[in-house]
């Protein structure tokens, strides 16, 4: 009787990816098993051995032990790793032995639709080379009759990889496995990616080159990265005379970043218990308005307004001069022991020496008296003059007049009247 396999074996077309020892592919095998038409096959079992280390004809071979699975009612027993010498293979050799069972219920074993095995993992061959998977089928034409059948020889062809770049990720150093992208300013960066590219170089969002090497991965230094940063990754690999480039990018948030120039053409809102703090110069070419309060550690300049809708507190000094016109001196007509009434068409401030060190009329001293234009009794204010040497201030509004009274003959030489304008 004949011991050549019953079942029919078809494989994967497409070429395997030759990865290296060090930068294996990953890759998968599929193999359909079927029965010839119009016959009734019945398996029990299918065993499939995947080499695990390099042959001795330097063919294709899985750098770790792969995943398996098995599709319709069937499922894989066992699986372990086994010399070839033990499955009477190349002795050199060392095979993953995957078993795929039928389950023991009557008709299970019957193939009468197509199993659809899949092998999956990482390969290393030398293009070109092949990949070989010895699969051994126990099958007869009688359900619960079995016999091993000679194993046949399943291969599948291996090509020069396809170069890839991808999984371009940031995470914390102590979290390399939490994919992250918003930190805090200053906190170190652990980006990783997989390729099987020869050279990568590293660059931040200005081009500078972070990294240049083999590796693939690298971390930010702390305090290198204060503001929202891009990352672009350039992986390159050289074939002959050829240099093949894959790129790829990434964006890293800063929650508190530092920012050498901010320019908001609307709103800018800070929302928590700090506000917005200004270490430097803070200018404002326009209107500044400010409802609550305002601190800044170094200088504030307005170029044009500034206006403060609550208390400005200064605690140092205050360079208040652009606020008012350069003093006048006033030279008011003095008649019979009072002056003529100076009208005011601005608001200001109106400043009053006394020097005068005589004798005033009775007991009482002279009064400085501000009335509303239209009026001639009804003081707004009324300044007693007492003491001298002294000096006075007295705000008086637009459309008010003032007029100093209750003076001697020989007091008018001891008075000298300044006005302060506003501007």
């Amino acid at each position: 009787m004949s011991d050549a396999p019953l079942l029919h074996y078809s494989t994967s077309t497409a070429p395997l990816q030759a990865g290296t020892p060090d930068k294996p592919a990953a890759n998968t095998i599929d193999i359909t098993v079927s029965s010839p038409a119009g016959q009734k096959i019945y398996c029990s079992k299918i065993d499939v051995a995947v080499p695990i280390s390099a042959p001795d004809d330097a063919g294709a071979y899985f750098t770790e032990p792969p995943q398996s699975s098995i599709t319709g009612k069937w499922s894989p027993a066992s699986a372990q790793m086994k010399t070839g010498q033990e499955l009477g293979l190349e002795p050199a050799t060392n095979y993953y032995h995957v078993i795929f069972q039928a389950p023991p219920i009557p008709g299970f074993d019957l193939i009468d639709t197509p199993l659809k095995i899949s092998i999956t993992g990482n390969v290393a061959a030398t293009p070109g080379s092949s990949l070989a998977c010895p699969t051994t089928e126990t099958s007869g034409t009688t359900s619960g009759k079995y016999t091993r059948k000679t194993p046949q020889e399943l291969t599948w062809d291996t090509a020069e990889p396809v170069f890839y770049l991808h999984n371009f990720l940031a995470g914390a150093p102590d979290r390399p496995t939490v994919p992250r992208t918003k930190f805090n300013a200053g906190d170190e960066v652990y980006l990783t990616w997989e390729s099987n590219g020869s050279e990568f170089q590293l660059y931040d969002g200005d081009g500078t080159t972070l990294y240049e090497g083999p590796a693939t991965s690298y971390t930010i230094p702390r305090d290198k990265i204060l503001n929202d940063t891009t990352f672009t990754l350039r992986a390159s690999v050289t074939t002959g005379f050829d240099t093949s480039y894959r790129c790829a990018t990434i964006t890293v948030t800063i929650t508190n970043p530092t920012l050498d120039d901010l320019k908001v053409a609307n709103k800018l809102t800070t929302v928590g218990s700090n506000g917005l703090i200004v270490n430097g110069d803070l200018a404002a070419q326009s209107s500044l308005n400010v409802s609550g309060s305002m601190t800044a550690q170094g200088d504030l300049y307005a170029r044009s307004n500034l206006q403060v809708d609550h208390n400005a507190t200064v605690f140092g000094k205050a360079n208040l001069t652009a606020l008012f016109e350069e003093a006048i001196k006033l030279e008011p007509v003095f008649n019979r022991g009072s002056t003529d009434y100076v009208h005011v068409d601005h608001d200001g401030i109106l400043v009053i020496e006394n020097t005068y060190t005589g004798e005033y009329y009775g007991s009482n001293a002279p009064y400085i008296f501000v009335l509303e234009e239209d009026q001639n009794t009804g003081a707004i204010i009324a300044v007693n003059i007492k003491g001298s040497p002294s000096c006075y201030t007295i705000p008086v509004r637009k459309g008010e007049k003032w007029y100093l009274a209750n003076l001697n003959p020989d007091a008018s030489d001891g008075f000298r009247f300044y006005w302060v304008s506003f501007c």
